[in-house]
């Protein structure tokens, strides 16, 4: 990787940059508790995750087998500690670049991550550049995966297909993307087509949040109904029995 000459603007010494790509499906099968498994908090969908490391020059380098989408970012890449280690060991110098959900990573590898806006505090402007110049070489793996999207639709989508062919299927689609960007490096056209996947899902999350908010308000409605008829009924009845006839 760095053998190419190419290294981050901001960290010549990280090897690579980590990030986490999300992925919509449909909602699983069987019980609720083996559902929300799948849930991501953070996406407010259902779905996959696959994490990766991009070098400097904008290639993949390493990939994970996917996992449920409500698997936390740190959990992921902790328990690939030793993917990572391996990668790291052979410079003592070097480290990864990560984001803010990989904060309390550096307490287990050589990560580089934006410093976390303490609570009820702020960020001083030493910090605040700092976490912009992190942001700005991180960035690359994003690009990744706005060039993965861009390219192959199965890879952004929601996916219909089995989850046992997940794994296969975005290994060649990122494959495929890594001989792309070796012909046309990545370029800042690529993290528009990620921020625009971004956007997509989070329309959709907010179009789930309506369904189910309006399905909700007509469960309410009708259950109203229903009682109300039913009073009726019972209303009817009690004037109509032999019982009340009789006393008049």
């Amino acid at each position: 990787m760095t053998s190419l000459g190419q290294k981050f603007v901001h960290y010549p010494y990280a090897l690579y940059a980590t990030d986490v790509k999300f992925q919509p499906s449909h909602r699983p099968s069987g019980r609720f508790g083996e559902q929300k498994h799948y849930f991501s908090g953070k996406h407010k969908l259902y779905g996959l995750k696959i994490e990766a490391s991009v070098s400097p020059d904008g290639r993949l380098v390493d990939m994970s087998p996917h996992v449920p989408g409500s698997v936390a970012d740190l959990t992921l890449i902790r328990n690939r500690l030793d993917e990572h280690q391996r990668f790291l060991s052979k410079e003592a110098s070097k480290s990864m670049i990560n984001d803010k959900g990989y904060i309390g990573l550096a307490a287990s590898l050589r990560a580089i991550h934006p410093k976390k806006k303490p609570t009820g505090g702020a960020l001083d402007r030493h910090d605040l550049d700092r976490n912009k110049e992190v942001s700005s070489d991180r960035v690359i793996v994003e690009n990744f995966f706005g060039r993965v999207s861009m390219l192959w639709k199965v890879s952004y989508a929601t996916f219909v297909w089995g989850e046992k062919l997940y794994d296969d299927i975005q290994r060649l689609t990122f494959s495929l993307t890594n001989l792309h960007a070796s012909l046309l490096p990545l370029r800042l056209e690529d993290h528009d087509s990620y921020r625009a996947a971004m956007a997509r899902y989070k329309r959709m999350a907010a179009e789930n949040t309506t369904k189910r908010a309006a399905a909700q308000r007509r469960y309410v409605q009708r259950r109203a109904e229903r009682l109300a008829a039913s009073a009726a009924r019972a209303d009817r009845v009690v004037f109509t029995s032999p019982s009340v006839n009789r006393r008049r």
